[in-house]
């Protein structure tokens, strides 16, 4: 008993074609919404410096960044700046930075200036044009044996202004 080979390429091709008139393909939900923003760069472990005339201006290292049109946030920033007269490096958790004006940092705040005043907070917002810092909620600030608590600091490195709400300092003062 042969069978026609014509018979088996017809009995495939009526398989094939009721698979594709029977079975219909699953539509595929989109997984990213209309207006979702989708970032142009994303970055891992990362290092950038920024180089002027005078030299290094700032080093931004990160965990994780990504870029988008008007602002680059990244994990785990790590933020120095050596632009005014000391060098002073940032630290949080996530941070958002604005095309160089502002950076806005949130989790685990740290700041370190080069001649040892440092604070902590939860949230801070760095403005670079007017070079200053405000730290909203509850911080904690050290200048060598000085040491301060109080909420909402506010720190102008270019006048050397330095306000807070509900402050409670101990200073060792000199004779």
């Amino acid at each position: 008993m042969a069978i026609n080979a014509n018979y088996f390429f017809i009995v495939i091709a009526l398989i094939l074609a009721s698979i594709l008139l029977f079975i219909q393909p699953v539509p595929i939900k989109s997984t990213i919404k209309d207006n979702a923003e989708i970032a142009e760069l994303e970055l891992r472990n990362f290092t950038l410096y920024e180089i002027g005339v005078d030299g290094l201006k700032d080093i931004l290292i990160g965990h994780y960044g990504f870029r988008y049109t008007d602002r680059i946030e990244v994990e785990e920033i790590d933020y120095t700046d050596s632009t005014g007269k000391q060098r002073n490096n940032l630290q949080a958790d996530f941070g958002i930075y604005n095309n160089k004006d502002l950076i806005t940092l949130k989790g685990n705040v740290r700041y370190y200036r080069e001649d040892g005043m440092k604070f902590r907070s939860n949230k801070a917002v760095i403005n670079q044009v007017n070079e200053t810092i405000t730290a909203v909620g509850p911080f904690t600030m050290d200048r060598q044996a000085d040491n301060v608590v109080g909420t909402d600091l506010f720190y102008d490195s270019k006048n050397g202004l330095i306000k807070a709400k509900d402050v409670t300092g101990f200073f060792t003062l000199t004779e």
